[in-house]
């Protein structure tokens, strides 16, 4: 079955992040999502989630944005993965994002064997706990310009080279209509190595009923597949927040 989750960073400016989690589980959603794990009180998020069963989806590594990347050293990355993994384990989140960087304008055949040799490291450690690690796809065009990992054909070969149970791609429904489209197809055949999703209308990442890509056929085309993971929300909504999520939630499950 697959389970929807909100991202609840772009939601509710003001609120604090338990706020966020508090207001999304009253609106009915039963699992939320996150970015960086530093920087928030993950005690009484785990609290909150244990107390009412509310499931958190998936969040970023600590500093996702930071120097250290899948481009860098592996005896870097593997520390900082490493120490992400003990806030995962405090959180209780099954799921983890990484990021590849910027193309640092090497050849591009090393960066991805580098990427390929630091994603096979922290595998074993992944297995171990557990963990699905998600490698995000994200487009170049619009909102992350230079960034070195913007195909879906180029990170599902990653993860098949990889070749390990914990490291699947991040299939980001907005950022792929942008870079490639084809996306009911691409879900279709390679729904093996895809361990989240995440969406926003297109263009302009606001609501999922603007916009050209129909929604509900591509959650129908998901759920088809088998696939029993999560569907994030990954928006800045345009209506008031409550009345958005409100209004998305019978979107996608026709109440």
């Amino acid at each position: 079955m697959v389970e929807i989750s909100v991202c609840f960073e772009p939601l509710f400016n003001g609120k604090t992040d338990l706020e966020k989690i508090q207001t999304i589980h009253s609106l009915g959603y039963n699992a939320v999502e996150f970015w960086d794990l530093a920087g928030k009180d993950l005690k009484a998020i785990t609290a909150y989630c244990q107390k009412t069963g509310l499931k958190i989806g998936i969040c970023t590594l600590k500093d996702p944005w930071g120097n250290i990347r899948l481009h860098a050293d592996t005896n870097s990355y593997l520390q900082h993965f490493s120490e992400s993994l003990e806030l995962l384990k405090l959180v209780g989140s099954k799921r983890v994002i990484v990021l590849t960087g910027e193309d640092n304008g090497q050849n591009k055949k090393l960066q991805m064997n580098q990427i390929i040799k630091n994603l096979k490291a922290v595998s074993s450690l992944a297995e171990k706990a557990e963990i699905v690690v998600c490698l995000e796809v994200l487009n170049s065009k619009v909102d992350h310009k230079g960034y070195f990992l913007d195909s879906t054909a180029l990170g599902f070969e990653i993860v098949r080279q990889v070749n390990s149970p914990s490291i699947k791609v991040l299939y980001d429904i907005y950022h792929m209509q942008i870079m490639e489209g084809n996306i009911i197809s691409t879900i279709q055949e390679n729904i093996e190595l895809i361990g989240h999703f995440h969406s926003a209308g297109v263009p302009g990442r606001h609501e999922h009923f603007y916009g050209e890509l129909d929604y509900r056929n591509i959650f129908l085309a998901i759920q088809e597949t088998g696939y029993n993971g999560y569907f994030g929300l990954e928006y800045w909504p345009t209506l008031p927040d409550e009345k958005s999520l409100e209004k998305l939630r019978e979107y996608f499950l026709d109440e």
